[in-house]
């Protein structure tokens, strides 16, 4: 047993080790390994199919809790080469990664990398910052800082990412960005970063996550020229209990349907993102739902964004024993129904 007296001092020097080696890491693969890793240039607007790649991770020392698992920090990186191994093996074109403002996205970078690695092309969904107040537009400090994480994460990132979406889902109250003028104002300030990063890249903006939003949020966006700072619309067709309902994703389709066609169809339109949680309707029918969903997304022509990949790597939810319950694979590892429904919709 370790005297308390040295318990005092190990654990701090651990921390501060594991700190170092984490900033070391991140700096040669800014440097050097995102440098050379490469792909060509998408001859498409969105990824056709690709799913959100969601995790868990809390640095313990030189270790590191992913999920539920304890593993080393050098391990984590091998966990997620082994998932976007099996991604691609899936079917799916593409993956979707969060990067967090005033965070540090090492783990988001890394993924990047093992992503294009197979093959597979990154969507990198700019997010904000936990602590700023939702609803709450940045203030000049915190909007010379966004610049900053901005360009810094496209630059880093532009031989393999080359899909940005800004901000998530700004049409609600969970994740609004002040008004929609001042949201205009900040697509005006992130669009022209992002193209001079990298100007192959696509921009994407998601104007409506509720399949029937009545705030027009969307509609007052365009028509103070929002349109002019970004490539492709994004919609989310959510209802609530279920997430996911035949109707409402109908109703969602048309409506961003007329939308385009009253601003010329000007963009492409996409899902970025849109998920149904087991533990709401059963495992069979959020298999159901998911092939409704491709079926109809497929008619309209409209790329999508399963949300999510796995359980696997995320903290298990002790009300349900069964983690989120949106993945493709459950908190043990094993595949749900949904995987193979939508494994035949990748063919």
């Amino acid at each position: 047993m370790i005297p308390r007296v040295k318990n005092k001092f190990v654990i701090p020097i651990v921390s501060i080790l594991a700190a170092f080696l984490i900033v070391a890491g991140y700096n040669i693969y800014r440097l050097h390994v995102a440098g050379q890793t490469k792909l060509d240039v998408p001859a498409f607007s969105y990824p056709p199919s690709s799913v959100f790649y969601r995790y868990a991770l809390h640095l313990n020392g030189l270790t590191a809790t992913f999920g539920s698992q304890n593993i080393a920090l050098s391990q984590v990186t091998d966990e997620v080469e082994k998932d976007m191994k099996k991604i691609k093996s899936s079917g799916f074109s593409g993956v979707k990664l969060g990067f967090s403002f005033q965070a540090n996205n090492y783990l988001a970078d890394q993924a990047a990398i093992k992503a294009s690695e197979q093959e597979l092309y990154p969507v990198g969904l700019l997010g904000g910052s936990n602590a700023i107040p939702r609803g709450q537009a940045f203030t000049p400090e915190e909007m010379k800082e966004w610049q900053a994480y901005v360009r810094s994460e496209v630059d880093t990132n532009k031989n393999i990412i080359y899909f940005w979406e800004i901000w998530g889902e700004p049409s609600l109250n969970e994740d609004k960005y002040g008004t929609p003028e001042e949201f205009v104002e900040l697509l005006k300030v992130t669009y022209p970063i992002i193209k001079s990063a990298n100007p192959n890249a696509k921009v994407i903006v998601t104007l409506g996550a509720e399949a029937s939003d009545r705030t027009g949020f969307d509609d007052q966006v365009l028509a103070l020229g929002g349109g002019n700072y970004f490539d492709d619309l994004s919609f989310h067709p959510y209802a609530a209990n279920p997430y996911l309902q035949e109707d409402q994703v109908k109703l969602a389709i048309t409506h961003e349907q007329a939308l385009l066609a009253k601003y010329g169809n000007r963009w492409p339109l996409v899902i970025t993102e849109i998920g149904q949680p087991a533990s709401e309707v059963g495992e069979s029918e959020q298999a159901r739902l998911a092939k409704f969903l491709y079926t109809e997304a497929g008619k309209n022509k409209i790329p999508v964004t399963w949300f999510y990949w796995s359980d696997d790597h995320l903290l298990k939810n002790e009300k349900t024993g069964d983690g989120s319950n949106w993945g493709l694979i459950r908190f043990d590892g094993t595949e749900r129904p949904i995987f193979n429904v939508v494994k035949e919709f990748l063919k």
